[in-house]
């Protein structure tokens, strides 16, 4: 399999360096960063949240949450390699905003960027491992205090790196529009689709015996799930309607290249569909009764989940770059994605081959 994966990252690099002056593999390469950069740093940042929760629901989900962490020396050296594409992406590199150039100016920017990563993705494997460490004995007070220093750390890096996420790589495509309120969206995003991840995880890895994991956990997943895409769509919505009453031209013209002309609007109709109306309905309906055994149509929900917020990606990053740019769905852009995917499964499996995170652990019963 892992030689299956690597054959597939291999097609995926020929496609881009084939076409690597053009927008659209720029495009298509930012959107894969972004999408699988945000997943990979939000997993641990999920284990973080449980550990100074002290939610004792399932210790595995803990630990499936953390094998995200893979990707991120893989997301760093992709980070480098964005500076490659700085000139097709970002107009102000070649035109400099006066009034932004003390923000928006090739050194800081990625000079910051790749601090803040190294300083988060550090942090991350520093939690990672404390968090795995099997010699400390139950109950430690000193290494839960660590374990807990390290945990708020670890969300406070995370919450500002992943604003900078959005922010930086993808709102200074547009240097002249601005939502004070993108950054904290980028982050909830992010938080859903890592939520839609473990899910997909907690029910593979129950089905494959990897973990025992108990039916009423699989359902607090789901509703973390289904709290985080409310979430989302409120992050939306207060973002949308600020902007919508304020009428200001210069911030309007952003919705309106996505909701109301082709092929974008489309693309925004899917996102609003498959993102939100059906797992709310399918999540709203499941948790209002005793958790099922059977998990199928969660794990559906969830890929739905992910597919959405990747296209949605799609929708913020291509119409910045470039005013004519079609849909994403030639063989080169399909081809790329699928390489980053590989990427992401492959860095994840060496995660879990080396750390060994998700062990049998029985549940706990506790929350």
């Amino acid at each position: 399999m892992t030689a299956f994966w690597g054959v597939l990252v291999a097609l995926g690099a020929v496609a881009f360096l084939t076409a690597s002056d053009s927008p659209r593999a720029w495009s298509i390469y930012l959107v894969n960063l972004v999408f699988w950069s945000g997943l990979a740093v939000t997993g641990p940042a999920i284990a973080a949240m449980m550990q100074l929760t002290e939610a004792r629901w399932s210790p595995s989900v803990r630990r499936l949450s953390l094998t995200t962490i893979g990707f991120l020396p893989v997301a760093f050296v992709l980070m480098l390699g964005l500076f490659a594409g700085r000139t097709v992406l970002y107009p102000w590199v070649a035109t400099p905003v006066a009034n932004k150039a003390a923000w928006l100016n090739v050194p800081f920017f990625f000079g910051r960027n790749l601090v803040l990563a190294i300083a988060t993705f550090a942090t991350c494997y520093a939690f990672a491992g404390a968090l795995l460490r099997d010699s400390v004995p139950p109950g430690d007070e000193r290494d839960r205090a660590h374990r807990n220093r390290l945990a708020v750390i670890l969300l406070f890096l995370w919450m500002i790196t992943v604003s900078l996420w959005g922010f930086d790589f993808v709102m200074a495509l547009d240097p002249i529009w601005y939502s004070g309120l993108f950054g904290g969206y980028f982050v909830v995003s992010s938080l859903y689709t890592a939520f839609c991840l473990l899910a997909i995880l907690t029910i593979r890895a129950n089905s494959r015996g990897v973990a025992s994991i108990p039916p009423a956990a699989v359902q607090d997943v789901a509703k973390l799930q289904f709290a985080m895409s409310i979430m989302w769509m409120y992050f939306f919505w207060s973002q949308y309607l600020v902007i919508w009453y304020g009428n200001v031209p210069v911030e309007t013209r952003f919705f309106v290249r996505r909701f109301f002309i082709q092929p974008w609007s489309t693309v925004a109709w899917v996102v609003l569909i498959m993102g939100w109306l059906i797992p709310f309905a399918y999540l709203l309906k499941r948790l209002t009764g005793r958790p099922p055994q059977r998990h199928g149509p969660l794990f559906v929900v969830a890929v739905f989940g992910l597919v959405a917020i990747f296209l949605e990606r799609v929708l913020v990053v291509f119409p910045s770059v470039s005013e004519t740019t079609r849909l994403p769905f030639g063989v080169r852009d399909l081809a790329i994605t699928i390489g980053f995917l590989s990427l992401f499964a492959l860095s994840r499996r060496w995660f879990m081959g080396r750390y060994k995170p998700v062990l049998n652990l029985p549940h706990t019963g506790g929350h």
